[in-house]
């Protein structure tokens, strides 16, 4: 087995590590599904070829937390903990190679000009950078201590005096850093707190397309970009496999849809859409993305997904929907997309729920999870398309994309 690498990369054997989990998670998903109650879906999996999406293999990830480690009033270093070590070994980086060339130029202006500023370095204990493939970056810091307006006054001075000393395209005005600040129940910002992104896609009538999302610093955001367009582009395969079509439209459910990156992807080849979500912020920047990408058929509603089986089952009346003018008889749902946790969907009540459609993408991040899922779902789905997408090269991790179709 190839060693998992935490901050470096190896270019050169990148197809070699993305090769080994894709067999690693073939044999799983296989392996699980071949039992008694199982063999049809594992018939299915066997005879499909899977589609692979390969990452870029240095400079792919969009977003990254490190801490911060000072060594003297003058200098500091970013710096992550292995992972399991007892007592916890740091390992200090001067960069950072699998993140892009925008968040490794921020870290170096960083280091270099922070210190400058001592309200800005005292008591800080992490930093966090967020950019989109423009090139903008958003840079989280975590402090132990209250902020004040003297720090609003020597942030603002460190972007203003410094910004020419920032890589050409920050320099020059054509990208920008922003400086966010945390503390304990304090958030104060210079700048944005977020980065409007543009992802690539491939829509089904082979023309290509896009779709612009914000994202926010401190929420869950695609980390690769490029695994991220992979993803929506599948998904859109999916929705042509399944005739979501302009002749012949149907409705869209889909659960938890964070700030609705797929959402907005999908929603022109559905007549309509119903989308939930529990959390507040990214309920928010889902309703600012369906109106930056223009879309006009997707309703929202801060909804658990026991609640949505309440709803659509007439066990509750829910204000949500009604505030939202959300009338669930209106919707004829053939599909359902689901991108749960890497946990899965865990209990009965949560497959059986994703049974009762005839259609079912399922985005994985979790393929032990995927497995166990497939074993229910196969009973009374065929599985019609496989894929995977290296969202974290040189680790075991691999998200998984899987269309279900009522047999």
């Amino acid at each position: 087995m190839l060693p998992t690498l935490l901050t470096t990369t190896d270019k050169d054997n990148y197809e070699a590590y993305l090769n080994e989990k894709i067999e690693r998670v073939v044999n799983l998903i296989g392996s699980t599904l071949n039992t008694e109650q199982s063999q049809q879906g594992y018939y299915d999996f066997c005879s499909l070829k899977p589609e692979v999406y390969a990452s870029l293999p240095e400079h792919y990830r969009m977003r990254a937390e490190f801490a911060v480690f000072h060594h003297n009033h003058e200098r500091f270093d970013f710096g992550m903990y292995e992972p399991g070590s007892k007592p916890r070994k740091i390992i200090l980086l001067q960069d950072f190679p699998g993140c892009t060339q925008a968040i490794n130029q921020a870290m170096t202006w960083l280091r270099s000009y922070l210190p400058l500023y001592p309200e800005l370095k005292t008591k800080l204990f992490g930093a966090d950078f967020l950019c989109n493939t423009k090139g903008d970056v958003v840079i989280s810091l975590n402090y132990h201590k209250k902020l004040d307006e003297t720090w609003l006054e020597r942030a603002q001075t460190l972007l203003q005096e410094h910004r020419k000393d920032a890589c050409p395209e920050v320099a020059s005005g054509a990208c920008r850093y922003s400086i966010v600040a945390h503390a304990k129940k304090q958030k104060l910002t210079v700048g944005d707190d977020f980065v409007i992104e543009t992802i690539p896609t491939k829509r089904p009538d082979g023309t290509s397309g896009a779709v612009q999302l914000k994202q926010v610093e401190g929420t869950f955001s695609q980390p690769n970009a490029t695994a991220c367009a992979a993803m929506l582009s599948f998904a859109l395969s999916c929705a042509q496999k399944i005739g979501a079509t302009p002749e012949a439209r149907q409705d869209l459910i889909e659960l938890y849809c964070g700030s609705g990156t797929f959402t907005v992807a999908l929603a022109p080849l559905f007549t309509k859409v119903f989308a939930t979500e529990v959390a507040r912020v990214p309920t928010d920047t889902a309703l600012f993305n369906m109106e930056l990408n223009h879309t006009t058929n997707i309703k929202l509603a801060r909804l658990s997904a026991l609640e949505v089986t309440q709803a659509l089952n007439k066990e509750r009346v829910f204000k949500r929907l009604e505030l939202n003018h959300i009338d669930l008889d209106d919707y004829h749902f053939s599909t359902l997309l689901i991108d749960p946790p890497r946990a899965g969907l865990q209990d009965e009540a949560a497959l059986a729920f994703t049974a009762r459609f005839d259609h079912v993408i399922y985005i994985s991040c979790g393929p032990e999870s995927l497995a166990q899922d497939l074993q229910y779902l196969t009973r009374t789905h065929k599985i019609s398309k496989v894929a995977f997408f290296d969202q974290f090269p040189y680790t075991q991790h691999l998200e998984s994309g899987i269309l279900l179709e009522r047999r």
